[in-house]
């Protein structure tokens, strides 16, 4: 399956959230649209700076501009004391995720922007490995686990699972997947798909995906009965939603279809799949959305193949 757009699990100002990172700062905010590098730089410095309004022109420019410039992950990994002073930015928001936030200002515009910094981060090969060395994911799980659904926190949420998602991003670093599984990111997935958005759940298993597109993925999440069964367990919760909507998301869809799929490959995976098969997407529940997806119907395809192999056997 061709990687989902960017920014699907990226970027989520443009969202049904309508949570805009700038709306947050002063109306004489300017974006510079062709910076050099010395000014990157000096907005690096400018992060540290005590004056509000200096730190957030810095940031809201860096964010702008994080996916043309390849050499901002190391330099913010570089530069002294930035990476600390971006953690610090969200740990300062824990207790913000324990209560509705109904005001747009102040530290949630924040911490989304360092999010996305923290984003291009996760996404570059070399800070990757330092971003996972460092064990910093653990930071951003409490924000992918709120229990509330306020635009705001879901943003958080959102900016969060995009992290996870860069880490996970082609070629796929088979370091991020065993992270990721042995700091039970399966369970993170279930917050997100339980109460989440619409983008939030398919980040989510999107997540998943890109997980069960590897190996080691795989094996892990078939080698033990438990582990399987809350991840059809997660994807039979995405399927009753998509089934509640009057337009399913196409891209949701592929997503579980592809998963299945995948999980079809292991004789393990198959046995229980045929125990307690995906019944909506077997029968023609998603009939529509089948015709006009090629792909998701070769991933139902495979699956009723998959599975017809144990009765073959």
């Amino acid at each position: 399956m061709a990687n989902l757009p960017d920014s699907l699990y990226e970027d989520y100002s443009s969202y049904k959230l309508t949570w805009s990172p700038a709306s947050a700062f002063a109306p004489t905010t300017t974006i510079l649209p062709f910076p050099d590098m010395n000014t990157i730089i000096q907005w690096i410095k400018d992060l540290h700076n005590e004056i509000p309004f200096i730190s957030d022109f810095a940031l809201q420019n860096l964010v702008t501009h994080r996916n043309t410039y390849e050499i901002l992950p190391l330099l913010l990994w570089k530069s002294p004391s930035t990476v600390t002073m971006m953690l610090q930015e969200i740990v300062k928001i824990y207790p913000h995720i324990l209560r509705p936030v109904h005001s747009q200002d102040g530290t949630p515009p924040r911490a989304y922007n360092i999010l996305l910094l923290f984003q291009c981060i996760a996404d570059h090969p070399v800070t990757r490995g330092y971003f996972l060395k460092a064990e910093m994911p653990h930071y951003l799980f409490p924000l992918v686990n709120i229990d509330l659904t306020d635009k705001p926190l879901e943003c958080l949420r959102l900016g969060a699972l995009g992290v996870l998602a860069h880490m996970l991003k082609a070629p796929i670093d088979g370091a991020a997947v065993s992270f990721l599984m042995d700091n039970g990111a399966l369970n993170y997935c279930n917050k997100a798909i339980d109460i989440g958005s619409l983008e939030s759940k398919t980040v989510a298993v999107f997540i998943l995906n890109k997980i069960l597109s590897t190996d080691e993925g795989l094996q892990y999440c078939c080698l033990l009965a438990d582990r399987f069964f809350v991840i059809d367990s997660l994807l039979k919760k995405v399927l009753m939603y998509l089934s509640s909507m009057t337009n399913p998301c196409p891209s949701l869809f592929n997503l579980v279809a592809g998963c299945y799929a995948k999980l079809s490959q292991k004789s393990r995976a198959r046995k229980w799949l045929w125990r307690v098969p995906p019944l909506m997407l077997l029968n023609g529940t998603f009939a529509n959305l089948l015709a006009e997806d090629p792909d998701a119907a070769n991933y139902r395809k495979q699956l009723i193949l998959n599975m017809r192999s144990m009765v073959m056997n």
